[in-house]
């Protein structure tokens, strides 16, 4: 009678871990980050307009601050693809400019996207940002500009800055609806690249993408100031508006205007 009823168990046993085995073979982890690679979507073909609104602060004389405010209209267009020297897939985009509705696009320059398992990668003017990473959530923080030199320089109106000092991507919020200019979406991703602040510079860098669309929305502000960086320090040096205390670098704003 044992004996039988220790057969009895064993195979009873023996049926359970085989359940077992095959339910964890069956069981796959869904990570999230194949509904998110909608917000870097890549399709030849595919265009978005912006609007973008600038100000760009340069010395002026007399110890003055000349501000250069300008409109420009911009597409985006996702051209072709091709292969780098690792056989990833790359696509070209290219950023075609005008200053009025009824001007002809006018190509300005060429750069690349790619995007991979866990990585929304795009180039522009020699430069690679890391865009996205997949999957996100509320908390995710990762190295934007990990493949740029953080003293590396730019040239603003004639002036040298280093705009990239301090900048830490973060997600703000994910799969929210948001109103874009005259565009209302279902599902956005803010990110907040940069926002960095102190006596003589200011880093701000925010973008909204959209699901199945892109990027829809961006502000920057790339300031250097001397204001409070004087002998005797004004009484308003804290308190003045950046817009106000700016003597180089830019302010821009760029919003979708159409897409396909």
């Amino acid at each position: 009678m044992l004996k039988h009823l220790q057969s009895i168990t064993w195979a009873l046993c023996c049926t359970w871990l085989l359940f077992a085995c095959k339910e964890r073979q069956t069981e796959t982890y869904d990570s999230g980050a194949a509904g998110q690679y909608a917000y870097f979507p890549l399709k030849t073909g595919k265009y978005i307009d912006y609007q973008v609104d600038s100000m760009v602060y340069d010395f002026g004389e007399g110890g003055s601050t000349v501000v250069d405010s300008s409109t420009t209209f911009v597409r985006e267009l996702v051209a072709d693809t091709l292969r780098d020297q690792t056989g990833q897939l790359l696509y070209t985009v290219e950023r075609y400019e005008r200053t009025a509705a009824d001007q002809a696009w006018q190509l300005r320059h060429i750069g690349t996207a790619a995007r991979t398992g866990s990585q929304a990668i795009f180039t522009e003017n020699n430069l690679r940002y890391l865009k996205l990473i997949f999957p996100m959530d509320r908390r995710s923080e990762w190295n934007g500009n990990v493949w740029i030199d953080v003293d590396r320089e730019i040239e603003i109106a004639g002036e040298r800055i280093r705009p990239f000092t301090n900048w830490q991507y973060e997600v703000d919020s994910i799969d929210m609806a948001a109103q874009v200019g005259t565009f209302a979406f279902d599902s956005t991703l803010l990110v907040t690249e940069a926002d960095d602040i102190n006596i003589i510079e200011r880093r701000l860098s925010r973008v909204r993408y959209a699901k199945n669309i892109g990027l829809v929305w961006r502000e920057q502000w790339i300031l250097d100031s001397q204001y409070c960086n004087q002998n005797i320090p004004p009484a308003d040096c804290e308190t003045r508006p950046w817009e106000l205390k700016a003597e180089r670098g830019y302010i821009l704003r760029q919003v979708v205007i159409a897409y396909n």
